[in-house]
């Protein structure tokens, strides 16, 4: 069972979208159980599928976090009791919008900060560079690449084969400290889109084939 915490929001529920076509079971993760339910049901899974994000927690192995930068820590703390053992996939990019630009407080990223406050979660990064415009558009076959990374050499397996279900390919780029890196990398396609006009620009690593 995957769950998306935050799955109201652009890229959980593009993600979402993306999942209900596998026939994976997906919940999806709100503060208000009412939203998530009318949010599961516009993904196609069927309202029944949304939660609280304490309860979409609990009840998977893999839990994907998709919330805004500034609800990251307090989301992460009120599930912290629920994530022991479980695989969390952070997609959280600490972008500062005032600046239009990437911020690493204390000098790391979002992934790290949530291994530090859920020490027992087993925490993969990944996601920054998806678009989520791309995702919520079924019409159009999923393009580019998949970047995470992680200490857990078991927890990217799960998190790689989620990928690959949605006939994306999954690239592993090392350790969790390369989430820095991969947060920079979400900031400068959300510049590249402002200056040319997009909104589903991504990154496809050459050569791989």
């Amino acid at each position: 069972m995957i769950a998306i915490i935050g799955g109201t929001g652009r890229l959980g529920l593009g993600l979402a979208r993306r999942l209900s076509r596998t026939q994976t079971p997906v919940l999806i993760g709100s503060r208000d159980e009412n939203r998530a339910r009318t949010a599961a049901a516009e993904a196609g899974l069927g309202a029944g599928q949304g939660r609280t994000n304490v309860d979409a927690a609990r009840s998977a192995d893999l839990v994907i976090l998709a919330v805004p930068n500034e609800g990251h820590e307090p989301t992460l703390r009120a599930l912290a009791p629920h994530l022991g053992g479980k695989v969390l996939l952070d997609t959280t990019v600490h972008y500062d919008r005032a600046t239009r630009s990437v911020v690493l407080p204390g000098g790391i990223s979002a992934a790290e900060r949530a291994q530090q406050l859920v020490p027992q979660a087993r925490v993969v990064s990944g996601f920054h560079t998806v678009s989520a415009a791309m995702l919520a558009d079924l019409e159009r076959p999923a393009r580019g690449d998949v970047l995470f990374c992680g200490d857990d050499a078991g927890a990217k397996e799960p998190v790689a084969a989620m990928v690959r279900s949605i006939d994306m390919r999954p690239v592993d780029a090392g350790a969790l400290a390369t989430s820095r890196l991969l947060e920079q990398l979400a900031g400068l396609l959300i510049d590249l889109n402002r200056r040319y006009k997009k909104k589903d620009l991504t990154i496809q690593i050459a050569g791989l084939e």
